[in-house]
């Protein structure tokens, strides 16, 4: 494990989203699309990379990718968007007929049939429930609007308030039955909350379709969540900016990857301040108050699905114990930054990361 301490500063809040500079780091994707004046949409070409934004999922999404012989750059790109459209159109709880909002409307009363892909989500999500000991839970809806971050009409809640819905954050009364393709949700008034692991889903399936159509390096960047297929096309790794979480658009540390999935969590993504103090989103199933041991946590992994689940996981867990969940998983590394910007990355990135303090 390597430790490095850097001078804590109490600046504003830094974007979550990234995006790679002139110079090779990755720096936040809406700042650029403001500077360069497009609000919603802006499809460019170069010599190297099929480069696109597109507002979708609430989130801007950034796809650059190698043009393939198999079909046009445009045909990719419009294959790779509507699959996006369409999962979140089973997934998002602002959708009232989506997979998600229907199995939340039977809570208490009946199992709801669902798609291919709502099931296998669901299902990895309490896996990743079971494996940090239900710190990440997909179960936390209930939490989620209480504090009004789905909406972002936020507020804090009395003691009183989230002591009462807590006996509802569980992923162990979540029913899955695989042979009817069905949810059930066994307490009334119980939510489904995907947002910690659909987004890493969605930015799986996007890769499946880079790499059917024959591309050979890609990168998709869906508001934090990055996938990767193979290095740039100059044959060096994509190089990977980790967030500052203190001191607005800087970057503390780079990643080095060719393939797989970097998704970064933090205290600075979505908040808001009351009375001097501080609250954000990533809240703790235990105690329904936002996790307060680390202020962001970076996961590598091979798929955005786990990345995604983790990156909350093990903020949640804290320093010590989000650490040793990473060591015992094979398949993931991580950075993980203290509210006093100790910076601790895990085994099997020592050596691999450039530490800007």
């Amino acid at each position: 494990m390597l430790k490095k301490k850097c001078a804590d500063n109490e600046g504003g809040k830094t974007p979550a989203s990234r995006n790679i500079s002139p110079a090779g780091y990755v720096i936040p994707v809406l700042l650029i699309l403001f500077l360069i004046g497009y609000i919603f949409f802006q499809q460019l070409q170069t010599d190297d990379l099929y480069l696109s934004y597109k507002m979708t999922m609430d989130t801007m999404v950034e796809l650059r990718f190698s043009e393939s012989s198999a079909k046009p750059g445009s045909q990719i790109e419009e294959e790779v968007l509507n699959e996006i459209e369409r999962l979140e159109m089973l997934f998002s709880r602002s959708i009232d007929t989506s997979d998600v909002s229907r199995i939340n409307a039977a809570a208490g009363k009946t199992p709801v049939q669902v798609s291919d892909e709502v099931l296998y989500v669901t299902g990895r999500a309490v896996k990743y429930a079971e494996v940090s000991d239900g710190k990440f839970d997909p179960t936390v809806g209930p939490l989620v609007d209480l504090w009004g971050f789905l909406g972002q009409e936020y507020r804090v809640p009395s003691a009183a308030e989230v002591e009462n819905v807590l006996p509802l954050v569980d992923y162990n009364l979540v029913e899955i039955a695989p042979e009817q393709s069905a949810v059930y949700l066994t307490q009334e008034n119980m939510v489904l909350e995907l947002g910690g692991v659909a987004k890493g889903y969605i930015v799986d399936r996007a890769l499946e379709i880079l790499n059917a159509s024959g591309v050979e390096h890609a990168f998709i960047n869906a508001g934090g969540d990055i996938g990767l297929i193979g290095s740039n096309p100059d044959g060096d790794p994509w190089r990977i900016g980790v967030t500052h979480p203190r001191e607005h658009g800087e970057i503390i540390a780079v990643i080095s990857a060719s393939g797989g999935s970097v998704v970064t969590s933090g205290d600075y993504q979505r908040s808001f301040e009351e009375d001097g103090i501080k609250y954000h989103h990533i809240l703790d199933p235990d105690t329904g108050l936002p996790a307060r041991k680390l202020a962001s946590v970076t996961i590598i992994a091979e798929t955005a699905t786990e990345a995604d689940a983790l990156s909350t996981a093990v903020f949640v867990l804290g320093p010590d114990k989000g650490l040793d969940l990473i060591e015992k998983l094979p398949t993931a590394e991580g950075i993980l930054i203290t509210p006093e910007i100790e910076i601790l990355v895990s085994s099997g990135l020592e050596g691999l990361v450039e530490l800007n303090p």
